[in-house]
């Protein structure tokens, strides 16, 4: 079964590699990436700071599910020499045509996060920037990780986060948009629905979170974060949020500001090996 839902997985990403729903330039154009970056950070300004891509200078350094390359080219850029892996082709179509326009140095590769093909202690550092949370096993995909680190080595993760507004605000609206399509009477159930199923509603909220078509995508709670990570040491976590484009303004500067870091809905883990 996880076979076929990771099956799943690849189709669904190789049909819209992520980033390309933000943009209607040709794919693969420089002003296609250009939009896609300023997209990105316009919309998680937070990544710079939090992430630090300018620390990373001469480490070897793994993307795992790169994606268009946003971030990985970052990296690059500011002097980590880079390996970009992916199950999408054709995202790793053009995160290569990305390094090439720029003439930047990176590796790629069409791989699966459960199962690296690399040798132990390949890496200084792993990377995973909203990915690991959309594969069917994600403790084996952690412990890969953990695997082809060095010892001392980073590993940057981040998964969505079940504590968060986005799960809270969201679930019971998903909910009721969701019943209101079978009948009147059926919202009118939306108390007792709520009480009885809110695991399986903040499921598909999460879920649906990527597209409605998205096979797989889950949350997880710092608790359950932690004990994904127990291979590790010093785990230190931080929240942040995206800015909602469809958000008044001061709306977005109280969440950046203050709510996200306590109820953000990505959960970024630092940890070493």
């Amino acid at each position: 079964m996880s076979l076929d839902l990771k099956a799943q997985v690849r189709g669904y990403w190789d049909q819209q590699p992520c980033g390309t729903q933000f943009t209607e330039l040709p794919w693969g154009s420089p002003e296609f990436f250009a939009q896609v970056k300023r997209f990105r950070y316009t919309v998680q300004p937070f990544m710079h700071r939090l992430i630090g891509f300018e620390r990373y200078r001469g480490k070897r350094l793994l993307e795992i599910g790169c994606g268009l390359g946003t971030d990985l080219a970052e990296f690059a850029r500011h002097g980590a020499l880079v390996t970009g892996i992916d199950l999408s082709p054709q995202s790793l179509q053009l995160a290569r045509r990305r390094f090439e326009l720029e003439g930047l140095p990176g590796e790629f590769l069409i791989a699966d996060a459960e199962q690296l093909p690399f040798p132990d202690a390949s890496f200084d550092v792993v990377y995973s920037f909203g990915v690991l949370h959309h594969t069917p096993d994600i403790e084996r995909a952690i412990a890969e990780s953990h695997r082809v680190l060095v010892p001392g080595g980073e590993l940057i993760l981040m998964l969505y986060h079940r504590h968060s507004l986005h799960v809270w605000l969201g679930t019971p609206l998903y909910a009721a948009a969701q019943l209101r399509r079978s009948s009147s009477a059926a919202l009118l159930r939306l108390p007792l629905e709520l009480l009885r199923r809110w695991h399986f509603w903040a499921a598909e909220w999460v879920r649906v979170y990527d597209g409605t078509a998205n096979p797989l995508g889950r949350a997880y709670s710092r608790a359950e974060l932690r004990r994904l990570l127990s291979q590790f040491r010093d785990i230190r976590f931080q929240l942040c949020d995206p800015v909602r484009r469809r958000f008044p303004r001061w709306v977005n500067w109280l969440n950046q500001q203050v709510l996200s870091r306590v109820a953000g809905f990505y959960l970024l883990a630092r940890a070493w090996k």
